[in-house]
C-alpha cells in the first residue's frame, strides 16, 4: 500500500496527459508529411505533359498515407491505402475529373496552355493531396481513439470514414 492516498489517481492523469501529448506530436507529424505531400504533387502536377501526372500523383498519395501510418504506428498494406487513394478519388466526383481533365487538355496547346495547364494541375493535384491527407489523419486518429480498428481501415467501415473525411475537405477547399 503506498504511503499516497492519491497516487493511483495521479498516475492515472499523468498517464492520460501522455497519451494526449503523444497523440498531438503525432497530428503535428502527420500534418507536417501532408505539408510536404502538397508540395511534391503540385510540382508533379505542374509537369507540362498531358496526363503523364496521374500514375506519379497516386503513388505519392499513398505514398504519404504510408507516411501517415507509419507515424501513427499502424501497419497498412500499400495496396489496401492504393484503394482507398482511388476511393477518395472517386468520392470527389465530378468536381476532381473536371478539373483534373481540364488541366491536362490545356497542356495539350503548346507553349502557354502548357504553362497554364501545368499551373491548374499543380493546384489541382495540391489540394487533393490535402484534402486526401488530411480525411487520412483523421482515420488514424480515430483509430487511436478507439472508435475504429487497425484492421477496419482498409474494410467497408474505414473506406466509408475516409470517403466523408474526404469529401468534408474537398468541400472546405471550395
Amino acid at each position: 500500500m503506498s504511503d499516497y492516498p492519491y497516487e493511483k489517481e495521479l498516475e492515472e492523469e499523468l498517464e492520460a496527459d501522455m497519451k494526449q501529448i503523444e497523440l498531438k506530436t503525432m497530428l503535428e507529424k502527420a500534418d507536417n508529411a501532408v505539408a510536404v505531400a502538397v508540395g511534391t504533387t503540385a510540382a508533379t502536377g505542374a509537369i507540362p505533359i498531358p496526363f503523364a501526372d496521374t500514375p506519379l500523383l497516386i503513388g505519392q498519395q499513398v505514398a504519404l498515407m504510408a507516411a501517415i501510418s507509419g507515424i501513427f504506428g499502424i501497419d497498412v498494406k500499400k495496396d489496401g491505402l492504393k484503394a482507398l487513394a482511388i476511393t477518395a478519388l472517386g468520392a470527389g466526383g465530378a468536381a476532381v475529373l473536371g478539373k483534373t481533365m481540364a488541366a491536362n487538355l490545356i497542356k495539350l496547346i503548346p507553349g502557354a496552355g502548357s504553362v497554364a495547364g501545368g499551373a491548374v494541375s499543380a493546384g489541382t493535384a495540391g489540394v487533393i493531396t490535402w484534402a486526401m491527407g488530411k480525411a487520412y489523419i483523421e482515420v488514424c486518429k480515430a483509430v487511436k481513439m478507439g472508435k475504429l480498428s487497425e484492421n477496419d481501415i482498409t474494410g467497408l467501415k474505414g473506406s466509408a470514414l475516409f470517403k466523408d473525411y474526404f469529401e468534408v475537405q474537398m468541400k472546405n477547399r471550395e
